[in-house]
C-alpha cells in the first residue's frame, strides 16, 4: 500500500503536491487547535465544579518595631498579625504574655516573627545581670581580708553589712544591713616573700559585689565613705532569735588620757616669776663712841665700859 502511494505521488505535478502539502497542514493545525480548545474547557469546568479553599492562618506575635539584643521588650513594640499556617518559623511565639518583660537575645527587626531562640527564657544565659533579683541593683564595697570574713565569702552566700566609725573618743559599730546576697567577691593577688626563692601567691579579698534595694544600695555607698564596711557571714537558713545589739561604742582609754592631759596643764597657771626674798635685818643697838683707853664688855643690848 505503501508502494502504491508513493507511486501516485510521483504522478502528481508540483503544483498538485503543493496543494497537498498545504491541505494536509491546514488539516492537522485545526486537528491540534480543537484539541488544544476542548482541554482548556475541559479543566474550567473541573475547576468551576470544585470548591476553592482558603489558606489556614494563625495569629503570631510580630515585632512592630526594630528592638535591639539585651532589650526589655515592652507590649508597645509587638502587635498580632494573622499568618499561614506553612509560613510560621519553628518556635513562634502566639501570646504576647509570653514575650512582654524578657529581653531579647538578638535583634528582631520590624514585621519579623517573635520567635523563642529571639528571646533570653534562661536567665542563666543572661550572664552577670541575670543573678541580680528583681528590683535590686549590684553595688560594690571594698573589703580586706578581715573585713571580707578571710576569703570564706563565696557567691550566693548571703551576708550581714557591719558599719564601723572611728573617732578620737573611741569607734562605734553598728548593723548597717542584714541577710544580704553575695553576687561576688573579687580577688586581689599578692607575692609572699618568706625567704624561699619561689614566690608564693595569695588571693586576698579586695571588692564585695552585694544584691540591695535601691534605698539600701544609697545607705551602703553613704556610710562607705565615712567609715569602714565589714561583712559577718550568716549561716545556712539563719534565724535571728534573741536580743543582739544594733550598735555598740567603746571608749579608748589613750583618748581619755590624750584629752585630760592639755586640760590639767591648761588649768594650772603658769607661776609668776619672783625674786628671792631677801634675810631680815636683825636689829642692832647703836654703837658707842669708843674712848682711847679701857674695854668695853657688850652683853646682850648692853654695854658696860671699864
Amino acid at each position: 500500500m505503501f508502494s502504491k502511494l508513493m507511486d501516485v505521488l510521483n504522478d502528481l505535478q508540483p503544483k498538485q503536491l503543493l496543494l497537498l502539502a498545504g491541505g494536509t497542514a491546514v488539516v492537522m493545525f485545526l486537528t491540534v487547535y480543537l484539541a488544544l480548545t476542548g482541554l482548556v474547557h475541559h479543566e474550567e469546568a473541573v475547576t468551576k465544579n470544585v470548591p476553592i479553599t482558603q489558606a489556614v492562618t494563625t495569629q503570631v506575635v510580630v515585632a512592630k518595631e526594630d528592638i535591639p539584643a539585651r532589650t526589655v521588650i515592652e507590649a508597645e513594640m509587638l502587635e498580632m498579625k494573622e499568618v499561614p499556617n506553612d509560613a510560621i518559623p519553628r518556635g513562634a511565639v502566639m501570646s504576647m504574655q509570653a514575650v512582654v518583660g524578657q529581653p531579647a537575645a538578638s535583634m528582631i527587626y520590624a514585621g519579623d516573627v517573635v520567635t523563642l531562640s529571639k528571646l533570653v527564657t534562661d536567665k542563666n544565659k543572661t550572664g552577670f545581670v541575670g543573678e541580680i533579683p528583681e528590683n535590686c541593683r549590684a553595688v560594690s564595697v571594698g573589703v580586706s581580708e578581715i573585713t571580707g570574713v578571710a576569703g570564706f565569702a563565696k557567691p550566693g552566700d548571703y551576708v550581714d553589712v557591719i558599719l564601723v566609725e572611728k573617732g578620737s573618743q573611741g569607734a562605734t559599730s553598728r548593723f548597717l544591713l542584714k541577710d544580704v546576697l553575695l553576687l561576688g567577691i573579687n580577688q586581689s593577688t599578692s607575692s609572699d616573700k618568706d625567704g624561699d626563692k619561689n614566690n608564693k601567691t595569695k588571693a586576698k579579698p579586695a571588692t564585695a559585689t552585694l544584691a540591695l534595694q535601691p534605698d539600701d544600695m544609697l545607705q551602703l555607698v553613704s556610710a562607705a565613705a565615712i567609715g569602714e564596711i565589714y561583712l559577718a557571714l550568716r549561716p545556712f537558713h539563719a534565724q535571728d532569735t534573741g536580743n543582739f545589739l544594733n550598735t555598740y561604742t567603746i571608749n579608748s582609754v589613750k583618748g581619755n588620757e590624750a584629752l585630760k592631759a592639755p586640760a590639767a596643764a591648761s588649768s594650772a597657771p603658769a607661776p609668776a616669776y619672783r625674786a628671792p626674798a631677801s634675810a631680815p635685818a636683825v636689829s642692832r643697838a647703836p654703837a658707842a663712841p669708843r674712848s682711847s683707853a679701857g674695854y668695853q664688855i657688850i652683853e646682850g643690848d648692853k654695854i658696860i665700859t671699864n
